[in-house]
């Protein structure tokens, strides 16, 4: 497949820019301050975890996310306006049975761990990428790879289309199922969750993540 069709093709199989939050938990989140966040449950996640966002501050706190989950877009733009309230923060990839393909992105940011390359590829996935018009899991992760293929040409440099699909499946595919599957474990209902130091927070509420981060204890 060529770069030059990548616009057709968007064009014709993607739905217009539409989020509908039924794949992920409610903007009322239940707190739980106890310090349930220092479970072992819950530090399996920060471990498996290979995402990170360094911020200017010294909690550390792990989001379980979905890039095509909307309450996990507001959380990641929320986090991204208090750097301060994070030194280090980890994403678990958790993708979501109403967000088709959005394992795909999940590929694509975990193989720009660590690179300057990570922050622009986040921006785009939870801002811009848009989810694909299709049952077709397939064709649906194909929409997402051409998605970032077309606003980052560069990821085309030296391979196609189809072969940078098979490097980024057979790269990363085991290791956010891994992580899914620890999600599970966990009872995780849904995504966004928020673990800061000991406090939980499931689901998403600018209110409750700001005070979680602030008033968040290291565990012990």
């Amino acid at each position: 497949m060529r770069k030059s069709i990548l616009p057709i093709l968007l064009a014709a199989l993607l739905t217009v820019s539409l989020f509908i939050p039924a794949a992920g938990l409610a903007a009322d989140p239940a707190v739980s301050a106890d310090q349930p966040g220092c479970a072992p449950q819950y530090r399996a996640l920060a471990d498996a975890a290979v995402v990170e966002i360094r911020g200017t501050g010294d909690m550390e706190a792990v989001v379980v996310t979905d890039p095509l989950c909307w309450h996990c877009r507001l959380g990641h733009k929320l986090l991204g306006q208090y750097p301060e309230l994070y030194g280090s923060l980890k994403l678990l990839f958790f993708p979501r049975a109403g967000s088709i393909g959005s394992d795909m992105a999940a590929w694509i940011i975990e193989d720009a761990a660590g690179t300057e390359r990570l922050g622009l590829l986040l921006d785009f996935a939870y801002g811009t990428l848009r989810q694909p018009k299709t049952a077709d899991l397939d064709e649906a992760r194909m929409l997402v790879l051409a998605q970032f293929a077309e606003a980052f040409p560069a990821m085309l440099s030296g391979t196609t289309l189809p072969e940078l699909f098979d490097r980024l499946k057979q790269d990363h595919e085991a290791h956010v199922l891994a992580g899914a599957e620890l999600a599970r474990t966990a009872e995780i209902p849904g995504t966004p969750v928020l673990i800061a130091g000991g406090v939980l927070v499931m689901g998403y509420g600018p209110d409750a993540w700001l005070k979680a981060l602030g008033e968040a204890g290291v565990c012990k």
